[in-house]
């Protein structure tokens, strides 16, 4: 038995809120925004509708128009200038086509891939008023004319309906298509119907001018006379129910089609007064009868003539009115109808332990039960200052001249305030200690303690002089806690031990303060702090960001906790602010409410406490313009990812709306990408990022901007991708993406880059030949040179030495004549004047070698001589090769290479002790190489190392004939296999040749023969 009236209770206890969330929303629950004349927004607006993609498009007075929720976008038709031929009717076929009609010209246009086409063939007869797509794909237009007539478009035929397919005579109102596929037309004297398949139409009932709508089980509504009831049951079939009474819908002002929304309510646009709404009208016996609620230009509508009511596919509800456009949208945020005026420093906020709200605003004190709505308490007052529970229950309501508190329903006393003489002295914030008494922070005043029917002053201003005492809580240890600069001080029960807390955080301000079982917390402009066992640990704020000027703080026993920033309200798990208290950053929260989900203006900053929790589970928010309420359970989110779309290309000043893959020009130079993330529940917290596949590394995130900009792309494949999350963080990871190449012009083509190539190739050739004439000039001058000064060293020879010598023997020669024949002496002349004429010849022989051959050598003739010259003791076989075709040496290069060759041989025949030799020439292209080899006992690494033997020079100065000729001599030896020297020669300084005929213009070095010189 405890245990079922246990349950009982807590049935019985959450019954109200369950009712109440079950209840239908009411206008107070929706968030409302307007455009209007003056924010870029177009008016009037005529006709709406949105497209497939998710723009809404807008039929207005200035022109045809799509909006994605930040920018309305103009749309003409091509080739022609329709400034003055206004839009009168909008459809979007399930093709996505955009179909419109101009009210002057009564032509159609019809908008795809880019481009407003006007069709061809006649125009309509008078303006179409409304148009529909049947479920075979058919256009249907109504039109203006006072004999109903409507037009139906199918398989690129017009046909045209009148009073001789059915229709009344009289003027046409709406047109709907049924979820059967029927035709339905209101006309000012009757409806019609045209069943699916028939080609005429049937009188359905006679009526006065009415309207037809469709409610979410398909029934048919008719708006007539200032009344709405159903005219068939579900699926627009069968007869329907006898309501109560019609739903009154006011003066018969009905202008444009009603609309059921998705959740059933009922909207119905007025020619003078504003919108009205029917919170889900039952089509039932017992339903009707009752009025709608209003929302008018007083409110904040955009004007009160209102021409249509749309739906979008998030829920959106639109209103286009004469002055502009507005949007409806379930808010999670309810402004509570029930209060009257905010209080000008902010409402005061109670949350009482019996589960009630305590709402003090300008002139009256309301008490919201769990589950239930305010209710007064006391009106007619002042502005109420402070609100605190005492122990008990009591209300402690603090005015500017005395303490009020209410119990059991009444005001059981009055208390006159220590300071009432003091106008100044505002209660900021009061509380209860441990030992029941009343505490009180009026700034100005100090802070004062009520205690037996007698007020203390605990804390004056004097005390410092930087004392300005405002929120103040209760503590754990049954103390209070008072905030004042950028200090915290604790006064225990007896107001008489005194503890000052600094933050260490410099000049900050707290705005509110919050006390749990084991801690206190201060929130404010620094974030938030957690003082608990003498030590603070803070949560620094992000700088311009949401995580700044906290004044709000609930934390809830479902783990959660919520904090009140400046423009929303944002919800934390509370263990991962425990967690986050340790680390001293804020942790990601769950959720974030703003001015989209009904916040409408910021949270009080002078309220104390702008934020708490009703027994009922609602939270409840004192902004700048009144208090909000919210239940966390029942959150309105937007599941629907958002629509993505790449609303245009511009390419160097030219514009491709809506384009599919293209080419650009070759060398575009400025390209720029406009998109869109078309959620319209709050366009304002959309995020986008966006990518060129083939150019940006990672994903670029433009914050608010809605557009890519791209300089000097390099030729290329390229694709442009967007993705977009709405308001609540669903993310269309798939989004919009757009192909699109840049062709190279001719001098980033490949094949001018192959000319180049080619081209650098010729010209570095160019330099090295160049580089080669210079080189070859310069070792030429130097053989040149060297020739000039042999062939003077031989002169003076010839000219001095030899001839003196010659003198010399030509007079010895004489004595020796005069000497007989049989002397011993003359004997010994004739033996000295030999070895002259020996050493005169030697001589000869060493003027001849110093002036050079004047011809070019042969080399393999040359390499025969030396050969057979050198004394190989004991003989040896060496071997002779020549690869390629011999060719002529220079003159001056072959008498190096002489000698070159006769010190390897020589070296062989004294050292190596071969048993054979080899002397290999190889006539090449584009040198000369010339390779001694030999199987004898082989060179000494360290020799090798070295360069030469100690006291031998041979390996020195064959080296260095090498290079004075321009040549490179190797030396290679393992020991007992021999040894191998090979000279290299570029043929180029090597061989005798002549200046090629072609290519006549290249400085091509000239051989020249220096003995010619």
């Amino acid at each position: 038995m405890w245990l079922f009236k246990t349950f009982l209770f807590a049935v019985l206890a959450t019954l109200p809120l369950m009712t109440a969330a079950e209840e239908p929303r009411s206008l107070a629950h929706y968030s409302h925004q307007r455009w209007i004349e003056g924010s870029e927004a177009p008016v009037p607006v005529q006709a709406m509708a949105q497209g497939r993609d998710g723009f809404l498009w807008l039929a207005t007075g200035e022109g045809l128009f799509r909006f994605d929720g930040i920018r309305f976008e103009r749309i003409e038709a091509e080739g022609s200038d329709r400034k003055n031929d206004l839009p009168s009717a909008l459809l979007v076929t399930k093709s996505g086509d955009v179909w419109t009609n101009f009210e002057t010209s009564y032509r159609f246009g019809v908008y795809r891939l880019g481009t407003l086409h006007i069709l061809d063939g006649p125009p309509a007869p008078s303006r179409i008023v409304e148009m529909v797509e049947g479920l075979d794909g058919s256009v249907w237009a109504l039109t203006a004319n006072f004999n109903a007539e409507v037009l139906r478009y199918r398989d690129g035929r017009w046909r045209t309906f009148n009073a001789a397919d059915g229709l009344p005579l009289s003027n046409s109102a709406n047109m709907l298509v049924a979820v059967d596929g029927a035709i339905w037309i209101a006309c000012s004297d009757a409806v019609a119907r045209l069943a699916p398949g028939a080609e005429r139409f049937e009188i359905y009932r006679r009526t006065s001018p009415a309207m037809l709508s469709q409610d979410p089980d398909g029934r048919i509504w008719l708006t007539e006379g200032g009344k709405s009831y159903p005219i068939t049951g579900p699926g627009g079939q069968g007869a329907p129910v006898s309501l109560r009474a019609p739903y009154r819908t006011g003066d018969g002002d009905t202008r444009g089609a009603p609309l059921f929304d998705r959740e059933g309510n009922l909207w119905i646009a007025t020619r003078h007064n504003g919108v009205r709404r029917f919170a889900v009208p039952a089509a039932t016996p017992g339903g009707g009868g009752n009025e709608p609620e209003s929302f008018t230009s007083r409110d904040g509508l955009s004007s009160d003539v209102t021409n249509q009511i749309l739906e979008d596919r998030e829920g959106n509800v639109w209103v286009g009115t004469e002055g502009g456009l507005d949007k409806f949208r379930p808010a999670t945020l309810v402004a509570e109808p029930s209060l009257g005026s905010p209080a000008v420093f902010g409402d005061k906020l109670l949350a009482a332990s019996d589960g009630s709200v305590y709402i003090g605003q300008a002139r009256t004190v309301y008490r919201v039960k769990p589950g239930g709505v305010p209710e007064p308490i006391l009106r007619h007052v002042v502005e109420p200052e402070s609100l605190c529970e005492a122990p008990g229950g009591a209300i402690w309501i603090g005015f500017s001249k005395q303490i009020v508190v209410w119990a059991d329903g009444a005001v059981r006393k009055t208390i006159e305030r220590p300071d009432r003489d003091a106008s100044h002295n505002v209660i900021y914030d009061c509380a209860f200690d441990g030992s029941g008494d009343f505490w009180i922070s009026a700034a100005g005043g100090g802070v004062h303690r009520y205690s037996n029917g007698t007020w203390e002053a605990v804390l004056a201003p004097g005390d410092r002089a930087d004392f300005y005492p405002t929120s103040m809580v209760r503590t754990p240890q049954g103390g209070v806690v008072v905030q004042t600069g950028d200090r915290l001080v604790w006064i225990d029960h007896s107001g008489r031990h005194f503890t000052h807390l600094d933050f260490g955080l410099g000049p900050i301000k707290v705005l509110t303060l919050c006390s749990n079982a084991d801690d206190v917390r201060a929130a404010g402009a620094f974030g938030l702090s957690r003082f608990r066992a003498g030590e603070v640990e803070t949560l620094r704020a992000e700088p311009v960001s949401a995580r700044s000027r906290i004044n709000g703080m609930v934390r809830t026993a479902e783990g959660d906790t919520w904090l009140a920033y400046p423009k929303s309200l944002v919800r934390f798990r509370s263990g991962e602010l425990e967690r986050a208290f340790r680390d001293g950053k804020f942790p990601t929260p769950q959720l974030s409410l703003g001015f989209g989900d009904g916040l409408r203006s910021r949270p009080h900053s002078h309220s104390q406490r702008s934020m708490v929790r009703g027994g009922d589970g609602r939270l409840w928010v004192a902004t700048e313009t009144g208090t909000l309420w919210m239940d966390p359970a029942h959150i309105v989110r937007n599941e629907l990812p958002p629509g993505v779309a790449i609303k245009s290309i511009t390419v160097d000043g030219h514009m491709h709306r809506d384009p599919g893959g293209l080419e650009l020009p070759a060398a575009a130079a400025n390209v720029q990408l406009d998109f869109a993330a078309l959620s319209f529940a709050d366009p304002g917290r959309v995020s986008v990022r966006y990518k060129l596949e083939g150019f940006d590394q990672d994903w670029v995130d433009p914050d608010a901007r809605r557009q890519a900009f791209y300089t000097n792309l390099p030729p290329g494949k390229y694709t442009f991708r967007v993705i977009a999350a709405n308001n609540n963080g669903v993310w269309n990871r798939a989004g919009a993406s757009l192909d699109f190449e840049i062709p190279p012009t001719f001098i980033q083509s490949t094949w001018f880059l192959l000319f180049c190539s080619v081209l650098a190739v010729f010209v570095l050739w160019v330099l090295y030949r160049l580089r080669v004439a210079q080189i070859s000039r310069r070792i030429h001058g130097t053989l040149n040179e060297r020739v000039k000064e042999r062939e003077r060293i031989a002169r003076e020879l010839h000219d001095t030495l030899l001839q003196g010598v010659q003198g010399l023997m030509l007079r010895f020669q004489a004595t020796a004549d005069r000497i007989a024949g049989d002397e011993k002496s003359r004997v010994q002349l004739e033996m000295a004047l030999a070895a002259a004429d020996d050493v005169v010849v030697d001589a000869r022989n060493r003027v001849r070698d110093l002036r050079g051959a004047e011809d070019p050598s042969d080399l393999c003739m040359l390499i025969e001589q030396l050969v057979a010259d050198v004394p190989f003791d004991p003989p040896i076989p060496v071997r002779i090769v020549v690869e390629g075709k011999p060719r002529l040496l220079h003159p001056l290069v072959a008498a190096e290479i002489k000698r070159i060759v006769r010190e390897a041989l020589l070296n062989i025949a004294n050292h190596a002790g071969a048993s054979s030799a080899e002397v290999a020439i190889g006539f090449e292209r584009r040198h000369l190489a010339i390779r001694t080899r030999d199987d004898g006992i082989g060179i000494s690494p360290e020799v090798l190392a070295l360069g030469h033997r100690d006291g031998h020079f041979g390996m020195i100065g064959m080296r260095e004939r090498a290079e004075k000729i321009g040549g490179v001599m190797t030396i290679s030896s393992r020991r007992g296999m021999g040894s191998e020297i090979t000279l290299t020669l570029p043929a180029r300084l090597a061989f005798v040749r002549r200046r090629p005929h072609h290519l006549v213009w290249l400085p091509w070095p000239r051989r020249r023969n220096p003995i010619d010189e």
